[in-house]
């Protein structure tokens, strides 16, 4: 069975995060796999350490026995199993995703001020670079809806033609929700640009819309809200626009703005 790798620290944000994960693991017939990572305490006296490591991990192994519980009571038939490791989150992430098959990471985010916390030189931008499956970020208490609208933001400098795996995952996963696709592209520039489609090796043509914008961060936000967009994909790349989207901050413009879930998928 696929998996849905969950990470918690047992906050509000956390828990939202896993109710998402939940009802989208209802859909998609995959099982969670919760965790907790907790770092080790710094303690000069050796037989203290063992104590007090001792009693966080019964405590926190005690607090997954009680969200497990809520979670079976809540969601009918839901498949979830429960998991604690000491570690730096992003590293031990990093190496459970390395090392198992998992279907999509669902994390959450603080939002505004703390978009840019978690999201960059931290857990969540670790993750969305280096995860070999889609994450899922989820801000503040967004709450999960069937899915409708996707919108996926693209780069006309894109060699489509390597693209095709990345773009079936897309067009798969929207089918599981029924959802259209929205595709398209973000023209901060005065040259005008007419729609652009490619087409795939099964013969589907994708249509590309051009959005006029003064910026890319603010034509995504635009795009999405007059559209009613409810999940956000972004194609991860190491050029182009997508990289713009990890060097600069417009994911917590995104978050501040939308509260919409961001899903980072890599091109491979």
């Amino acid at each position: 069975m696929k998996k849905i790798f969950v990470p918690t620290d047992f906050s509000k944000i956390s828990e939202n995060a896993l109710h998402y994960a939940c009802q989208l693991a209802m859909k998609t017939e995959c099982e969670i796999f919760l965790i907790n990572i907790q770092s080790l305490p710094a303690n000069d006296d050796a037989s203290m350490a063992v104590e007090l490591i001792k009693s966080i991990e019964q405590m926190a192994k005690e607090r997954l026995n009680n969200i497990v519980e809520d979670i079976k009571s809540k969601y009918k038939g839901i498949k979830i199993s429960q998991h604690f490791s000491f570690g730096i989150p992003s590293i031990t992430i990093k190496e459970y995703l390395e090392t198992s098959n998992f279907a999509y990471v669902v994390m959450g985010t603080r939002g505004t001020t703390g978009a840019d916390r978690f999201l960059f030189g931290s857990v969540a931008e670790s993750v969305s670079k280096h995860s070999p499956c889609p994450v899922i970020i989820i801000e503040g208490e967004h709450k999960f809806e069937n899915i409708n609208k996707i919108a996926v933001p693209v780069d006309i400098k894109y060699k489509f033609n390597e693209l095709h795996n990345v773009v079936r995952k897309i067009v798969d996963f929207a089918k599981i929700f029924d959802a259209e696709v929205n595709w398209f592209y973000i023209n901060t520039g005065k040259t005008v640009i007419e729609p652009i489609h490619f087409i795939l090796e099964d013969g589907k043509k994708i249509n590309i819309e051009i959005f006029k914008a003064e910026t890319v961060e603010k034509g995504i936000t635009k795009y999405c809200k007059n559209n009613d967009i409810e999940l956000l994909i972004i194609i991860k790349r190491n050029y182009g626009l997508v990289e713009q989207l990890f060097h600069r901050n417009i994911f917590g413009e995104i978050l501040q703005h939308q509260l919409l879930p961001i899903m980072v998928v890599h091109y491979q």
